[in-house]
């Protein structure tokens, strides 16, 4: 492309927004607009990053010149802006998951395939220096085969408040895990079976907390712990953990904090460093650094770090999960081939 990417955010609540601010501040890109359907919320945001605003996200791709698009909606409101820029040939980050169900993420794909559109799908963790290097070493064969996988990721009840009204414990937050897994691991899975606390979230038909495994084809296997259910006043508001373990060595990420602990009047604080700090000159860490990728490769053509093809394999495990959580039985993945 060579010139100034012109971009614009479909969705601007808590991630869309960030998205926003990201895109405003890359110097390859111009933050031309964003569109949501909350027109306080679109109009708050675009005085903010002096950008224009749309209640209706159409209007905004047939008036605006565009080289680009990043939609961030909620996943039930994924499918038609997606497909409507890929017929306008627009460049396309696509935040996860891909819909709120297998049926609704292979209908996307499927529509999207008919256009020829390759667009990156936002798994931030690739993006993340820690993790990025560990698929490095084991790509190199640094720790042998890949014999274990057994990933964390906690948080508080604040989650249930923020996102279970809308979405899901594992379609939401254990994705990445799952994701990162089979990156790192590369054989197929092959079965997996999870177990679900359901309490506080039965009134939105998913999960406090899942505990679950997978099994590849070549044998090597994985765990999973993760949880909205402990109290805010934790130190970590994130508490993650990835381990890889293979036959001549491992790999270990621990924490979101960076080794960062704060002191102060509101307790003890280990602040999350790691997916979107607010920095002084503006939103840092892996997201920043997702979208400044995709913003790069979209500009020389180069494929992304994570497309459909990827993004689809974990949609697929996390719908086993699911599975195996209502039919309490091991669910095998040759059911959703």
């Amino acid at each position: 492309m060579g010139e100034t990417m012109r971009i614009a955010v479909i969705g601007v609540g808590l991630i869309g927004e960030l998205h926003a601010r990201i895109f405003r501040r890359n110097p390859l890109c111009q933050l031309v607009a964003i569109s949501d359907t909350d027109s306080s919320r679109v109009r708050e945001v675009a005085e903010a990053l002096d950008c224009r605003s749309y209640t209706d996200y159409r209007t905004m791709l047939e008036q605006e010149e565009l080289d680009a698009v990043s939609i961030a909606t909620p996943e039930s409101f994924r499918h038609e802006p997606a497909v409507e820029a890929a017929r306008l040939g627009l460049k396309m980050l696509l935040e996860k998951p891909l819909g709120r169900t297998l049926a609704d993420v292979d209908a996307l794909i499927a529509a999207l395939a008919e256009t020829g559109a390759e667009p990156a799908v936002n798994f931030i963790l690739h993006a993340e220096p820690r993790f990025a290097r560990m698929k490095q070493i084991a790509a190199e064969g640094g720790i042998g085969a890949p014999v274990s996988v057994s990933a964390r990721r906690v948080g508080s009840r604040l989650g249930i408040e923020k996102y279970a009204p809308w979405t899901d414990l594992l379609s939401s937050t254990l994705i990445h895990d799952i994701e990162m897994a089979i990156a790192v691991n590369q054989a197929p899975v092959e079965r997996v079976y999870a177990e679900a606390v359901v309490r506080a979230c039965a009134q939105y038909g998913c999960h406090d907390a899942v505990v679950a495994t997978m099994r590849f084809a070549d044998g090597a296997v994985a765990t999973f712990e993760t949880s909205w259910v402990l109290p805010p006043s934790q130190p970590e508001p994130l508490d993650p953990s990835f381990r890889l373990i293979g036959d001549k060595g491992s790999v270990v990420i621990e924490g979101s904090s960076q080794g960062m602990k704060i002191v102060g009047e509101e307790g003890y604080v280990l602040p999350d460093m790691t997916h979107w700090p607010m920095l002084p000159d503006g939103v840092g860490g892996a997201l920043a650094h997702s979208l400044d990728t995709f913003v790069a490769r979209a500009d020389t053509g180069a494929p992304p770090l994570v497309g459909l093809t990827e993004a689809r394999r974990a949609e697929a495990v996390v719908a086993a999960m699911k599975r195996s959580i209502d039919e309490e039985r091991p669910v095998r993945m040759s059911e959703y081939d």
